[in-house]
């Protein structure tokens, strides 16, 4: 990727990996969905917004581990 990312965009895109989406915090969720590294899904049954990730966000994990 040529865009510039937080440092802490790879443990938060893990936590989405690993179904750990509710702890990210909101804003930084909405970042990574206006990125296009994460996809949302329907809202929870608290109605909190479900996350996962995008062909982008996978690729981005996938970059890392090399």
């Amino acid at each position: 990727m040529t865009e510039e990312h937080d440092p802490n965009d790879l443990d938060y895109l893990t936590w989405v990996a690993e179904g750990r989406a509710a702890m990210v915090p909101a804003d930084v969720n909405a970042r990574l969905l206006a990125a296009g590294l994460l996809v949302q899904t329907d809202h929870g049954a608290v109605d909190r917004q479900r996350f996962e990730l995008s062909p982008a966000g996978l690729r981005h994990i996938r970059s890392s581990d090399q």
